[in-house]
Parts: C-alpha cells; structure tokens; sequence
C-alpha cells in the first residue's frame, strides 16, 4: 500500500471547474421538436445505460465502461479518472444533466459519483466538437439521466461489499398515461430536447442515495498488508442526485436537479511510506462538492426553442499533510446561461447562446502547491529560505462565453457546421475567439466521413496566479483539434468507426522551479489513430473491439528535449462481449495497454539541507521507460428473478482480473535508493453485488 503517498499527493491535481455551457437532452418522456430532415452531422461516441450497468469489470460504475470506447482509458486499477485521447483527466468536463460535475469520483477514482441505475447514456466528445461546449475542455463527458418509468412509485436498492446506493422516483401531477412515444434526435444532433407533452401538468421526480462501508475491506486489507499504521481513519464518502420535471404549459416546462458528494481519508505516513522527512506524519483529506440548478425548457414556435439555467456550484480540496504543509481550493460558481436554437428551414439550423458566471475563489497554501504532471520528485513545495510560504487570497473570478453556428445541408450527402465562441476571462484579462466548423459526407453504402476542425482555451487556475512568484503574464492555454472520422454501418448489426486526430498545444503552463513562478512554456502534440467495432448477432448478444494507438509529447521549456507525455499508453485493446436475456447476463472483457512511463533509479547523492543541516540520500533518476504492459480478463455473471408481482432481484458475480496478472503500479525505492522496490495492481478479486427493483 506503499502508493497510497502518491495517490494522496494526486488529489491537488484535481482541477477546480468553472461551470460551462453545456448541451443536454434532458427529458425523454415528453415528445421533443420534429426536425423535417435527417442530418449528417457527427453524432457523440454514446454508451447507454443498459451497457453500462452490464459491463464486465466495472462493477457497474458508468466512467469505468466508458473505457470501451477507443482512447478512453482509467489511469490503473484503483483510480477511474479517465485520459482521452493522450490528455491528462484535468483537460475532462463532466456534465450530468446540464450540471457541471468539478471532480465526479469519490476518493479519487474508487468509483464516480453518479450511479449507472440513473443513467439512460453517456455521450462522449473526445475532441473537434462544435462550439455549444466550452470553457476549459478538450473533451466533454455528457450524461443524461433516464426517463421515468410508467409505474407511480418505482425504486433500486443495490448492496455490494464498499458501498450501497438506493433509487426512488414517482410521478408528479395528473396520471400521465403512457402519452405518445418520443420522437428521437436528428442524427448527429447535439441541441437537447425540449419538454414537449400533451398535456400540462405532468412531471416527474426521483432522488438517488450512495454511502460506503469500507471498514470491512480495510480490516481484511489489513491482515495481508500492513495498515494499521498507515490508515488513521477508514476512507469514507457519500453521494446524492435529486431531480424534479414539471410541464407548466404548452411553452415551458421546468427541470429542477442538485447533485452532492463527499470524501474524507486520513493517513499516516511513515519512513516506509515517503523518504522526506518533512511529509511524514499525518495526511487529513476533505473534498465536498455539490451543484444545483433550474432550467426552463422553451418552445416558442415549431421551429424556435430555448434552454435557459440558473445554476449553482460549490467545490472544494482540502489537504493537511507533514510538517504542517496545508493547501485548500475552495470555489463556488454562480452562472446564468441560455441557448437558442431556430430550424430556419429543413436544411438549415442556426444556434446561439450565452453564459455569464461569477465564481468566488479562495486559495490557501502553507508550503504547498499542486504537483506537476512530469515532476519526478513531485516538488510541490513553497518556501523561501527553508521556510514554507504562505498564501491565502479570495477573488471574485468573472466569466462570459458567447457562441453562434449555423448548420446547413444543401444536398442530401453534404452537410456542415461552422460556428465560433467568445470567452472573456477576468483572471487574464484576456478574450478568446475560437473558430470550429465540421464537414460530413454521404458516401453511400451506409457509410458517412466527418472532418472537424476546433481551437479551445483553457484558463489559468486562481492558484497558478497567486502561488510561487506571481506572474501577471500567464494567458490560457491553447489546443487545436483536426479530426476525421469514418463510420460504416453493415446490414444493421455491425458498427465500424474509424477515426485519426491530431491536437496541437501552445502556451501550456508549468511551473518553473529555477524561477519559482508558473509560466506559459510548455508546448507538445497529441496524434493517434483509432478504430472500433460493435457487432450485435441478435437482440441478446453484442460484441465489441476497439484499437487505439496514441502518441503525446510535451516540450517544458524552450530549448529542452522533447518528452512522453506522462499520461501517454501508445497501444490500447479492448474486446468484450456480453449476452443478455431476461433472467441471465453474462459478459467477459480483456483489455491491454502499453505500460506506464517511470523513471529508473540511476545512481544516488548525498545532499545536506543547507538550513537544517539535515542528510540525507537522495535518487538521481535515469531516462524514462516503460513498464510491462498492462492487461487483464475480467468475467461478470447476473441472474434475475421476479420475487412475487412487484419485486424482482438480481445476483451479479464478477471476477476481476482471473488470470492473476500482476500489472504494475508504481515503482518505490528503499531508504538509500539502492534498488527498485515495485507495487502491483489488484490480484484476482470477486465482487458480489445484490439488487433489489420494484
């Protein structure tokens, strides 16, 4: 459990989100807008929700299955948060239901904080999506909770061996029937769909419940590694979504949603842990996040419609670590946004939209800094003259987003999007155009070609400004996509899609140790191809495969040597299938990635602080290398059966990791740094889950 110091230290890596446009399809029970013509534009990669709860492996955890897609991976066993397309997780934006999710793990990446039981699906843009999303993303990870069923009162309860969760939901207002069947998007489209019912009126709600229970794992976990030193307090977290829809007229109707986690873990490292004697000794951690909204859904002609939000957000990390080092990030967000779409004709769309928010920041430091992606030491520390640094600022940080696009489609197998957005950042002072456009084809056969072209901005952190030497200079980072896709549909049932991508990055910022201040330095490129295949022989058996091999560097500073990007796995497999009928799920899934890049110990030297006069070994690393690669088989096994009229259970067995592959996790050294001293990954491991539905 040696690696639990680093998975700690990652938790200031976990960026602070300001809430951003985003594009949702938010309620399905009511009919959305009829659209005359079906457009070419590219559609998300999607996972619905049946998938995700089914999948192998993923202890039905959503973000977990989300690694089926191509260049969509989980950084190891025990942390979920998820690296698209060579990107580091802080360049992800989640959204669930129009609600921005800063950080959706508990404990960083044990499991994400929505349940796969509320979710219907999960759309992904990995990258060149159009200009409705922005603010700080290279890739968006949009869910979209399910619709009601037609019982009044229905619920889940699902108990597993870390945690169990709980689902209720019923109808609001007059018995709503089944009422008519809801149309489906115009495909590619991203516009959400409005609320669209016969009758004013009707609604519905739900509420859903998480809490863990780790003291049994812990107390078995500590009978075959030591951890009654290491673990002060059992890691703990809970986690909530409520969610409210009501038609008020035939215009509007109202979607009211909150979203709440939190996490709490107390350690104590010792020698064995971390060879600093500064970062021995306690490590306290708290991370609550919760966001809530209301949104108007507006139909104001057959071919005019609008979202409007009102939302809220709060997210905060708090780490208290060693000799009193301490560093807390703490922000809540407050934005109105509005999105507008007008159908001018049936070849033509034309969207726009506008957010402005208000996010009140404070930063606390003593001695402490987010580690930087590369830094072999993971140097965080502060201080001048041996003495910690302390920092602690509020700022009122403003935001306003702009963005307009017209789609078009002149003939029937041409059609394109061109669009731009507008950010203004106070922090910078600095604003922002950033073109998009895409091109799709028709090519006959059932098969489609999409080329996409996007530039995106991502700010500076209200702690890159205020930490270290403070640099009035920094500007938001760029990145440019260019993206082609090919999708090929054969007779129905089995799905290819191709796809190459290229992403330039400039002004990428990183702090500068010789000059104690975070600077725009930083360039690099990430490039990859991908392909994936889904094949479905009947409605009870699917198949799946994807391939991707990706390729990102970094360049820190002008006149280095050009690096691997830390979060880089050139080659990734995965195959899975699964078959489903109504009382038996079975699945399988194995998966293989290119090994993780370390760096081998080379030599040692002795250093003495120059201000303690304290000595001490210390490593001198060689040029990075690779690992063994990553692969594992997992199994999963369900069985369902009614219990009487209106409850039914479900059994689901899975075996992770069966052939017992001892992937690697971290490389540690003894005290001297004389020789390598290597973690692993989980052995095998059943994971008995039992469901409750009524």
């Amino acid at each position: 459990m040696r690696y639990i110091h680093y998975l700690t230290l990652l938790l200031l890596l976990i960026p602070t989100v300001p809430f951003a446009q985003d594009d949702a399809d938010d309620v399905h029970q009511l009919a959305p807008v009829e659209v005359e013509t079906q457009r070419l534009r590219k559609n998300p990669q999607t996972m619905d929700g049946e998938t995700l709860t089914d999948f192998p492996g993923s202890a039905d955890d959503a973000f977990r299955a989300i690694a089926l897609h191509p260049s969509v991976g989980t950084l190891n066993d025990f942390m979920g948060v998820l690296s698209v397309r060579g990107g580091a997780p802080g360049d992800n934006r989640y959204y669930f239901d129009r609600l921005p999710l800063a950080f959706p793990y508990h404990l960083l990446g044990i499991v994400s904080v929505v349940s796969a039981d509320v979710i219907e699906r999960i759309d992904v843009y990995p990258g060149g999506f159009d200009a409705k999303f922005g603010a700080d993303s290279q890739a968006v990870i949009d869910i979209h909770s399910r619709p009601r069923k037609a019982g009044l009162f229905d619920g889940i309860v699902k108990i597993n061996p870390i945690y169990s969760e709980a689902f209720l939901g019923g109808k609001i207002g007059r018995n709503m029937g089944q009422g008519p069947a809801p149309r489906q998007l115009v495909q590619g489209s991203t516009d959400a769909v409005l609320l669209k019912n016969e009758v004013a009126g009707h609604g519905y709600w739900y509420a859903f419940g998480r809490r863990s229970y780790l003291g049994p794992f812990y107390e078995l976990a500590s009978q075959l590694v030591e951890l009654e030193d290491l673990v002060r307090e059992v890691p703990s977290f809970w986690s909530y979504q409520l969610k409210g829809v009501y038609k008020l007229n035939d215009t509007h109707g109202i979607v009211i949603n909150a979203v709440s986690a939190y996490d709490a873990s107390a350690l104590y490292l010792g020698a064995r842990e971390t060879h600093e004697s500064d970062l021995r000794g306690p490590v306290d951690s708290d991370n609550p996040s919760d966001a809530q909204g209301v949104h108007l859904y507006s139909q104001f002609a057959p071919k005019l419609r609008s979202i409007t939000s009102l939302t809220r957000s709060f997210s905060e990390i708090e780490l208290a670590f060693g000799e009193g080092y301490f560093f807390r990030d703490a922000a809540s967000d407050y934005s109105l946004r509005s999105d507008v779409t007008y159908a001018a004709s049936g070849s033509t769309e034309i969207a726009f939209g506008v957010l402005l928010s208000r996010s009140p920041t404070t930063i606390q430091s003593d001695g402490a800094r987010r580690p930087e992606e590369g830094d072999e030491d993971y140097e965080f520390r502060i201080r001048r003259n041996g003495e910690n640094v302390s920092v602690i600022e509020t700022s009122n940080l403003h935001r306003f987003e702009g963005y307009a696009q017209a789609s078009y489609q002149p003939l029937s197998f041409l059609s394109g999007t061109l669009g731009a957005r507008l950010s203004y950042l106070n922090l910078t002072d600095s604003l922002s155009v950033q073109p998009r456009g895409s091109l799709s084809f028709a090519l006959g056969l059932d098969a489609s070609l999409h080329v996409s072209y996007g530039r995106y901005a991502q700010s500076p952190r209200l702690a890159q400004t205020v930490l270290g030497n403070r640099n009035p200079f920094l500007t938001p980072s760029l990145a440019t996509h260019y993206v082609v896709e090919l999708e090929q549909e054969l007779a129905s049932q089995t799905k290819i899609h191709l796809a190459g991508y290229h992403k330039s990055l400039t002004e990428l910022i990183v702090y500068n140790k010789v000059e104690r201040q975070y600077q725009n330095a930083q360039v690099g490129f990430a490039r990859g191809a991908e392909v994936s295949v889904q094949h479905q022989i009947s409605e009870a058996f699917e198949a799946w495969f994807s391939y991707a091999y990706t390729l990102s560097k970094r360049r820190d500073f002008p006149g280095e040597e050009e690096r691997d990007y830390s979060y880089n796995r050139p080659h990734s497999v995965t195959t899975a299938a699964r078959y489903s009928s109504e009382t038996w799920h079975i699945g399988a899934k194995w998966q293989y990635m290119s090994g993780a890049l370390y760096s081998p110990l080379a030599a040692r030297e002795r250093y003495t602080n120059p201000f303690t006069k304290e000595q001490k070994w210390v490593p001198i690393y060689g040029a990075r290398k690779r690992t063994p690669p990553y692969h594992r088989l997992d199994l999963a096994m369900a069985y369902a059966k009614p219990l009487g009229d209106l409850l039914k259970m479900e059994v689901s067995l899975e075996i992770w990791n069966v052939y017992n592959r001892a992937n690697f996790l971290q490389m540690r050294y003894d005290s001297g740094f004389t020789k390598e001293v290597p973690n692993y990954q989980l052995p095998i491991v059943p994971f008995l889950a039992v469901t409750l539905e009524f």
